[in-house]
């Protein structure tokens, strides 16, 4: 099945200069990058997006960490693509990714949030993050069109 996805290039990945490789990556797999934006976050929306883990005593350096830099927020459709895109980033702890993933390749084995991208973990996660980063109000029982 179709679908979209919710796609986000990480401070450390855009300091890495990791943009277009990841872009060629997502391409090579054949997904396509139906929406995108080069921007800085807020505190605000980091809240809300971390709400689950906002009380734990590592998220004041995840925020600073998310907040020291751009990010790539992007919308990602294609076959299967959240399980798609979370195969092509690799596990969380880029410790546990292996070689040939974006997480193995470039993520940081020392920190676990420098792991250079985030990806949606289900459909409904990804309409969410999309409706959150993009400010987008969606119909979560259809398609989004572009």
């Amino acid at each position: 099945m179709k679908e979209y996805t919710y796609i986000m290039i990480k401070p450390d990945g855009v300091r890495m200069g990791l943009t277009e490789e990841i872009i060629k990556r997502i391409h090579s797999k054949g997904f396509e990058i139906k929406l995108f934006d080069v921007r800085k976050l807020d505190g605000e929306i980091l809240d809300e997006h971390y709400a689950h883990i906002k009380d734990k005593p590592f998220y004041p350096t995840m925020k600073e960490f998310m907040l020291s830099d751009y990010v790539v927020p992007m919308i990602v459709y294609g076959e299967n693509a959240v399980q798609g895109m979370r195969d092509l980033m690799g596990p969380t702890k880029s410790s546990e990714a292996p070689v040939g993933t974006i997480r193995g390749d470039y993520g940081n084995k020392e920190v676990i949030n420098e792991n250079v991208i985030h990806g949606s973990d289900s459909r409904e996660n990804a309409l969410i993050e999309i409706e959150r980063f993009f400010n987008l109000k969606l119909n979560h029982g259809e398609d989004i069109i572009f």
